[in-house]
């Protein structure tokens, strides 16, 4: 055997697997232009379908690849001889001139349970984490076309020998990628196989992959980073006297949503700022303020391999009711914490989906169905009561928080000094405390109008009517972004009260639009006339008011409109007050050259030595939701195909924007790609675009308000699978009737 094989096409790497392993391989061979003159003869020793695959000596070179770059074509009909010497001129017609003349012929796979690509490390990066992405059907492009959505993607760090129980069944993969790195004496393959009807593994195709060489240094380095780090996750597991539930998870997406907000990995000044406003103590005074129970809590957010993510125990043990007794406590929490391990997809939507934290118009009857056999039904009641009586106080919470931070909004003129230590408490207690308790009236109301619809009160395009009857600042500087074309308000004006605005509100390399003077000229000059109000038809008030009186709930259906207006309003709102204090904050970080450490000797918070000396870091791949040990060394990608928001079909070029990139002149007529939905991007909406996507954000973040306000279709939060296949399509056609989209 040769110590290493000279790449050359598809046929000659599976000749030489053939020949050196047992690896079974569906019956191929190699056929060239004179092969058609006898194709009856040949076609006989196939099965009834085949493949014709590309095996261009172009396309599989160790140090150079084409992947992808030219046809294959079927299954063809055996029988079909026309269709086949056309589809093989067809294969050959894609390859560059200097390219062998000749295909493969393969044996098609019928009833395949699933297929597979395996790659040896994470491609586009220089993580040394093999990578197993897996589709449960028998259509062999699914995973490479990008056109199917239900793919798995597993992620195995390479110092693993075995892969953990729950996940087994995949050691069949780890087999084959093991096996053919040994044969090729390389650790950067992408492998092609499927599982047949048997569960018999099959090899399609086996090439180099182009990237950074692999060495056991570097990946003896990462596992050195994540002990550590699992080091730690180990002993965040201790817990405390009033808090309930024996599991610990983490996830990245859930209450406070760190990767929404300040990004999955985010820098020194992000985190520590995010950390101190919002993760440390304000989250936990803010839900005893609201009305739940009064819980010492902790720190809610946590770095691990320097991902950001949420202790999801808190976040739970946050939303109990103050009148529950302490086994029902437990018992509660226990099943919640168990439903998000056996569905992790919901961590994203855990207030929706795992939680009973708000009133949404449920009977006593309705409310207990879940958990009548776990807790007492006494105190299923009780439950209840607790929270429609937090519900009352939903007006006066309003109230008193607008004042508080409509108040200290008013000092952040151009004498403030945002950066002294008590400047940066006063925001962090006048408005990023208030603009919570927003922010929780604003799910609140959410959730409340998702019910009316689940029970039918209200249609879905009643719905978008109510969401589209939100006035939020985000209208306002639309409409204020067209007084200034057509000069009725001045720029300097226009700058005075939207300049703080920016995208990545946490980030300081980001530019917000006082000082970004071009882009905010082009944003003002592609502003359009604002869209007249519309008065919301009667028959939403009727069916409401009905509904409140069918089951005795003792509101008008005006007075719960009102207050989901004001409610969703008020909280983009405060978004936007507290951000004047952040965006002040940055300048002066920024003006001062004040350092990461400083920053943090600042804030009395403990500094991230690990992040700023550890560069190790950026190669450690985590997974969104951590529920054990096991998921710091291989875990399942999230099944995330996003939170569409609209109806119908749409179609269009795609244009990405990242914090790094300038922002383009012209918006128009693109589906606009971003990371976040973080609402600092609001600026967009001054142009007309198709739709807009997000790799991070839920049903029931900032962006999805607005989107709805603006009547934008949008996927918010599809992923990093999702958002890479995205960002690499030049254009889109989006189903939001059926949830899907695909290349065009």
């Amino acid at each position: 055997m040769n110590n290493r094989l000279s790449y050359g096409n598809k046929a000659k790497n599976l000749e030489y697997v053939a020949k050196n392993t047992d690896i079974e391989i569906p019956y191929f061979k190699e056929i060239y232009l004179n092969d058609l003159n006898n194709i009856e003869n040949i076609i006989d020793s196939f099965s009834q379908k085949i493949m014709i695959r590309s095996n261009s000596s172009l396309e599989d070179k160790e140090y150079s690849s084409s992947a992808g770059k030219y046809l294959s074509i079927g299954p063809i009909e055996r029988k079909d001889l026309e269709t086949i010497k056309k589809s093989w001129k067809m294969v050959v017609g894609s390859y560059e001139k200097q390219a062998n003349q000749s295909v493969i012929f393969q044996n098609y796979i019928e009833n395949a349970k699933s297929v597979s690509v395996l790659t040896s490390y994470k491609v586009g990066s220089d993580s040394a984490y093999r990578t197993f992405s897996t589709y449960r059907g028998p259509e062999t492009d699914a995973i490479t076309s990008g056109k199917y959505s239900e793919i798995k993607n597993f992620f195995m760090h390479r110092s693993l020998d075995i892969l953990p129980e729950k996940y087994e069944k995949y050691n069949v993969y780890l087999k084959i990628i093991t096996q053919l790195e040994e044969l090729f004496k390389n650790k950067q393959l992408d492998i092609e196989m499927v599982l047949d009807e048997n569960n018999s593994p099959q090899l399609l195709q086996v090439r180099p992959l182009m990237g950074k060489k692999l060495d056991k240094e570097s990946i003896f380095d990462e596992k050195n980073v994540i002990n550590r780090n699992l080091k730690k996750y180990k002993k965040l597991n201790k817990t405390t006297a009033d808090r309930f539930g024996t599991n610990q998870i983490y996830s990245n997406m859930s209450d406070m949503n760190p990767a929404e907000m300040i990004g999955k990995k985010p820098d020194n000044i992000a985190f520590g700022l995010y950390k101190f406003m919002f993760t440390d103590t304000t989250w936990n005074i803010q839900r005893g303020e609201f009305g739940y129970r009064n819980y010492s809590g902790g720190k809610l957010m946590e770095l691990l391999n320097n991902v950001a993510y949420i202790n999801v125990n808190h976040s739970l043990n946050s939303f109990l009711t103050r009148n529950l007794q302490k086994e029902s406590c437990e018992e509660i929490i226990n099943y919640q914490l168990n439903k998000l391990k056996e569905n992790p997809h919901l961590h994203d939507s855990i207030e929706f989906d795992i939680s009973r934290s708000s009133y949404v118009f449920d009977t006593v009857k309705e409310f207990s169905k879940e958990y009548k056999n776990i807790i007492d039904p006494n105190e299923l009641i009780q439950w209840h009561n607790d929270l429609v009586q937090i519900d009352t106080k939903n007006k006066s919470t309003l109230e008193k928080n607008k004042k508080i931070i409509l108040s200290t909004f008013s000092k952040l003129n151009k004498s403030f000094q945002y950066s002294k230590k008590e400047n940066i408490k006063l925001i962090r207690d006048t408005m990023a405390l208030p603009f919570t308790h927003h922010s929780r009236l604003g799910f609140v109301y959410f959730a409340q109008l998702n019910s009316l619809l689940k029970k039918e009160v209200i249609s879905e395009d009643q719905k978008k009517l109510l969401l589209l009857s939100v006035k939020s600042i985000s209208t306002k500087m639309k409409a204020d972004a067209y007084e200034v074309k057509i000069g009725k308000k001045t720029l300097d004006g226009f700058l005075d009260v939207y300049g703080h605005i920016r995208a990545g509100n946490y980030n300081l390399s980001s530019s917000n639009l006082k000082n970004n003077l071009n882009f905010t000229e082009s944003l003002i000059n592609n502003s359009e006339t604002p869209m007249e109000d519309n008065i919301l038809p009667k028959d939403i008030f009727t069916n409401i008011e009905k509904y409140f009186i069918t089951n005795k709930i003792s509101l008008k259906a005006s007075t719960w409109i009102n207050m989901f207006q004001e409610g969703i309003s008020t909280r983009e709102n405060s978004k936007f007050y507290y951000t004047k204090g952040i965006d002040g904050i940055l300048n002066e970080i920024g003006e001062k050259n004040i350092s990461d450490r400083e920053l943090f000797d600042l804030l009395d918070i403990e500094f991230n030595e690990e992040n700023t000396s550890d560069m190790r870091l950026k190669n450690v791949l985590m997974p969104d939701l951590i529920t054990s040990n096991e998921d710091f060394y291989f875990y399942e990608e999230m099944s995330k195909n996003g939170n569409y928001i609209g109806q119908g079909t749409i179609n269009g070029d795609v244009l990405l924007i990242n914090y790094e990139a300038n922002r383009p002149k012209n918006l128009d007529n693109k589906i606009v790609v971003i990371p976040a939905a973080d609402p600092g991007w609001d600026w967009i909406f001054n142009y007309k675009i198709k739709s807009l996507i997000t790799k991070y954000g839920g049903p029931n973040s900032h962006m999805a308000i607005r989107c709805a306000e603006h009547n934008i279709p949008a996927i918010l939060g599809v992923g990093e699978n999702n958002f890479t296949v995205i960002t690499n399509s030049k254009s889109l056609e989006i189903d939001f009737s059926n949830e899907s989209f695909s290349n065009v």
